[in-house]
Protein backbone atom coordinates (compact mmCIF):
# COMPACT_ATOMS: atom_id res chain seq x y z
CA UNK A 1 0.00 0.00 0.00
CA UNK A 2 2.82 2.73 0.67
CA UNK A 3 4.52 1.70 -2.46
CA UNK A 4 1.33 2.39 -4.35
CA UNK A 5 0.93 5.77 -2.14
CA UNK A 6 4.34 6.67 -3.01
CA UNK A 7 4.24 5.76 -6.65
CA UNK A 8 0.83 7.71 -7.09
CA UNK A 9 2.62 10.47 -5.30
CA UNK A 10 5.49 11.11 -7.41
CA UNK A 11 3.96 10.58 -10.65
CA UNK A 12 1.17 14.04 -9.56
CA UNK A 13 4.57 15.91 -8.25
CA UNK A 14 6.53 14.63 -11.18
CA UNK A 15 4.45 13.03 -14.36
CA UNK A 16 6.80 10.99 -16.85
CA UNK A 17 7.06 11.47 -20.37
CA UNK A 18 8.90 9.73 -22.92
CA UNK A 19 12.84 10.19 -23.04
CA UNK A 20 12.54 10.14 -26.76
CA UNK A 21 9.40 11.68 -27.90
CA UNK A 22 8.52 13.44 -24.10
CA UNK A 23 4.95 12.34 -24.97
CA UNK A 24 3.24 11.46 -21.76
CA UNK A 25 3.48 8.34 -20.61
CA UNK A 26 0.90 6.67 -17.47
CA UNK A 27 3.73 4.60 -16.00
CA UNK A 28 7.02 4.85 -14.56
CA UNK A 29 9.21 4.21 -17.96
CA UNK A 30 10.88 5.93 -20.14
CA UNK A 31 9.93 5.09 -23.15
CA UNK A 32 6.29 5.14 -24.74
CA UNK A 33 4.31 2.28 -26.13
CA UNK A 34 5.08 3.44 -29.32
CA UNK A 35 8.83 4.25 -28.92
CA UNK A 36 8.93 0.61 -27.56
CA UNK A 37 7.73 -0.73 -30.48
CA UNK A 38 9.99 1.17 -32.77
CA UNK A 39 12.84 -0.26 -31.51
CA UNK A 40 14.12 -3.04 -34.17
CA UNK A 41 15.71 -6.31 -33.27
CA UNK A 42 19.71 -6.56 -34.32
CA UNK A 43 21.23 -9.95 -35.14
CA UNK A 44 24.19 -10.50 -33.75
CA UNK A 45 27.76 -9.47 -34.03
CA UNK A 46 30.64 -12.14 -33.84
CA UNK A 47 34.04 -10.44 -32.93
CA UNK A 48 37.31 -12.41 -33.72
CA UNK A 49 39.73 -11.57 -31.04
CA UNK A 50 42.94 -14.13 -31.56
CA UNK A 51 43.21 -17.47 -32.99
CA UNK A 52 42.00 -19.34 -30.17
CA UNK A 53 39.25 -16.61 -29.52
CA UNK A 54 36.44 -14.74 -30.77
CA UNK A 55 33.07 -13.12 -29.14
CA UNK A 56 29.57 -13.08 -29.96
CA UNK A 57 27.91 -9.27 -29.36
CA UNK A 58 24.32 -9.27 -28.26
CA UNK A 59 22.87 -5.37 -28.99
CA UNK A 60 19.28 -4.64 -28.62
CA UNK A 61 18.80 -2.05 -32.02
CA UNK A 62 20.74 0.29 -34.27
CA UNK A 63 21.81 3.45 -32.81
CA UNK A 64 18.84 4.79 -33.33
CA UNK A 65 15.77 6.78 -31.83
CA UNK A 66 14.36 6.14 -29.15
CA UNK A 67 17.63 3.76 -27.49
CA UNK A 68 19.81 6.90 -29.02
CA UNK A 69 18.54 9.31 -26.35
CA UNK A 70 18.88 7.13 -23.37
CA UNK A 71 22.23 6.57 -24.37
CA UNK A 72 22.96 10.02 -25.03
CA UNK A 73 21.48 10.97 -21.35
CA UNK A 74 24.49 10.43 -19.51
CA UNK A 75 25.63 13.61 -20.56
CA UNK A 76 23.01 15.47 -18.24
CA UNK A 77 23.49 12.39 -15.60
CA UNK A 78 20.38 10.60 -15.87
CA UNK A 79 21.52 7.66 -14.18
CA UNK A 80 18.19 6.09 -14.33
CA UNK A 81 18.25 5.59 -18.20
CA UNK A 82 21.40 3.98 -17.82
CA UNK A 83 19.26 1.42 -15.19
CA UNK A 84 16.59 1.12 -18.26
CA UNK A 85 19.52 0.37 -21.19
CA UNK A 86 20.84 -2.35 -18.67
CA UNK A 87 17.17 -3.75 -18.42
CA UNK A 88 16.26 -3.34 -22.28
CA UNK A 89 19.88 -5.78 -22.82
CA UNK A 90 18.39 -8.15 -20.98
CA UNK A 91 14.73 -8.25 -21.80
CA UNK A 92 15.54 -7.56 -25.63
CA UNK A 93 18.70 -9.76 -26.80
CA UNK A 94 19.41 -13.38 -25.99
CA UNK A 95 22.02 -12.65 -23.40
CA UNK A 96 19.23 -14.15 -20.69
CA UNK A 97 20.33 -17.88 -22.57
CA UNK A 98 24.01 -17.41 -22.80
CA UNK A 99 26.32 -18.87 -20.25
CA UNK A 100 27.88 -16.65 -18.60
CA UNK A 101 29.37 -16.50 -14.62
CA UNK A 102 30.55 -13.28 -14.08
CA UNK A 103 29.62 -9.60 -16.03
CA UNK A 104 32.46 -7.10 -16.67
CA UNK A 105 31.49 -3.62 -17.37
CA UNK A 106 33.84 -1.48 -19.89
CA UNK A 107 35.67 1.03 -18.11
CA UNK A 108 35.53 4.97 -17.81
CA UNK A 109 39.18 6.73 -17.02
CA UNK A 110 39.27 8.07 -13.76
CA UNK A 111 38.85 11.71 -14.63
CA UNK A 112 35.53 11.03 -17.10
CA UNK A 113 34.45 8.82 -14.23
CA UNK A 114 34.77 12.06 -11.77
CA UNK A 115 33.78 14.43 -14.15
CA UNK A 116 29.83 12.51 -14.51
CA UNK A 117 29.89 10.34 -11.29
CA UNK A 118 28.92 7.18 -12.78
CA UNK A 119 30.06 4.79 -15.25
CA UNK A 120 26.79 4.01 -17.75
CA UNK A 121 28.27 0.49 -18.79
CA UNK A 122 28.36 -0.34 -14.66
CA UNK A 123 25.06 1.19 -13.81
CA UNK A 124 24.27 -1.28 -16.93
CA UNK A 125 25.79 -3.97 -15.82
CA UNK A 126 24.67 -3.63 -12.33
CA UNK A 127 21.10 -4.43 -13.70
CA UNK A 128 21.82 -6.88 -15.73
CA UNK A 129 23.03 -8.67 -12.53
CA UNK A 130 19.82 -7.98 -10.21
CA UNK A 131 17.94 -9.57 -13.27
CA UNK A 132 20.56 -12.86 -13.92
CA UNK A 133 21.80 -13.33 -10.03
CA UNK A 134 25.31 -13.00 -11.47
CA UNK A 135 28.03 -10.58 -10.27
CA UNK A 136 29.70 -7.70 -11.67
CA UNK A 137 32.90 -7.71 -11.22
CA UNK A 138 35.57 -4.84 -12.39
CA UNK A 139 37.83 -7.17 -13.93
CA UNK A 140 39.52 -4.62 -16.41
CA UNK A 141 41.18 -0.72 -15.80
CA UNK A 142 41.52 2.30 -17.85
CA UNK A 143 44.50 3.30 -17.59
CA UNK A 144 44.63 5.99 -20.32
CA UNK A 145 42.86 8.90 -20.75
CA UNK A 146 41.92 8.27 -24.62
CA UNK A 147 40.14 10.97 -27.50
CA UNK A 148 36.49 10.06 -27.67
CA UNK A 149 36.34 7.56 -30.09
CA UNK A 150 33.72 9.13 -31.91
CA UNK A 151 35.13 11.49 -33.14
CA UNK A 152 38.35 9.01 -34.92
CA UNK A 153 38.03 6.92 -37.77
CA UNK A 154 39.54 3.48 -38.39
CA UNK A 155 43.25 2.85 -37.97
CA UNK A 156 42.79 6.10 -35.81
CA UNK A 157 40.56 4.11 -32.87
CA UNK A 158 42.64 1.39 -32.49
CA UNK A 159 45.45 3.47 -32.02
CA UNK A 160 43.66 5.94 -29.47
CA UNK A 161 42.97 2.47 -27.41
CA UNK A 162 46.62 0.66 -27.48
CA UNK A 163 47.78 -0.04 -23.59
CA UNK A 164 44.82 1.79 -22.41
CA UNK A 165 43.60 -1.37 -20.50
CA UNK A 166 44.72 -3.42 -17.81
CA UNK A 167 43.81 -6.32 -15.49
CA UNK A 168 43.01 -5.01 -12.59
CA UNK A 169 44.63 -6.18 -9.44
CA UNK A 170 42.06 -8.93 -8.46
CA UNK A 171 42.03 -10.35 -12.15
CA UNK A 172 43.83 -13.53 -11.11
CA UNK A 173 41.32 -14.84 -9.03
CA UNK A 174 38.79 -15.13 -12.49
CA UNK A 175 40.58 -17.72 -14.38
CA UNK A 176 38.79 -20.34 -16.34
CA UNK A 177 35.44 -18.27 -16.26
CA UNK A 178 32.07 -17.54 -18.77
CA UNK A 179 32.44 -13.72 -19.11
CA UNK A 180 30.02 -11.07 -20.51
CA UNK A 181 31.50 -7.53 -21.43
CA UNK A 182 29.06 -4.67 -20.74
CA UNK A 183 29.22 -1.35 -22.86
CA UNK A 184 26.59 1.30 -23.97
CA UNK A 185 27.35 1.32 -28.14
CA UNK A 186 29.47 -0.55 -30.29
CA UNK A 187 30.58 1.47 -33.13
CA UNK A 188 33.77 -0.28 -34.81
CA UNK A 189 33.58 -2.67 -31.96
CA UNK A 190 37.48 -1.56 -30.86
CA UNK A 191 37.08 -0.45 -27.53
CA UNK A 192 35.18 -3.81 -27.30
CA UNK A 193 38.22 -6.43 -29.19
CA UNK A 194 40.86 -4.72 -26.88
CA UNK A 195 39.11 -5.02 -23.64
CA UNK A 196 37.86 -8.90 -24.94
CA UNK A 197 42.43 -9.07 -25.70
CA UNK A 198 42.72 -7.89 -21.85
CA UNK A 199 40.74 -10.40 -20.64
CA UNK A 200 42.27 -13.59 -23.04
CA UNK A 201 44.93 -13.52 -20.25
CA UNK A 202 42.27 -15.13 -17.81
CA UNK A 203 41.75 -17.78 -19.88
CA UNK A 204 38.49 -17.70 -20.18
CA UNK A 205 35.85 -20.41 -21.10
CA UNK A 206 34.48 -17.97 -23.04
CA UNK A 207 33.69 -14.35 -24.43
CA UNK A 208 30.60 -12.90 -25.04
CA UNK A 209 29.44 -9.32 -25.46
CA UNK A 210 26.51 -7.17 -24.68
CA UNK A 211 25.35 -3.39 -25.64
CA UNK A 212 22.75 -1.41 -25.49
CA UNK A 213 22.90 -0.16 -29.87
CA UNK A 214 25.29 -0.89 -32.33
CA UNK A 215 26.20 1.03 -35.68
CA UNK A 216 25.27 -1.10 -38.18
Amino acid sequence: MRKLLALWIARLIAPSYCVSCQQFVSTREMLCAECLDAILPLVTKKIAITEKYSAIVYSVSGYDEPLRSLVLAKQRGDRLASVYLGKLVWERTDIKFVEFDIIVPVPLHWTRYAWRWFNQADVMSQQISRLSGKPVVNLIERVKKTQYQAGLRGDKRVENLKDAFVLSKNAPLYFDKNILLIDDVMTTGATLNRCFLVLTRLKPRTLSGGTACRVI
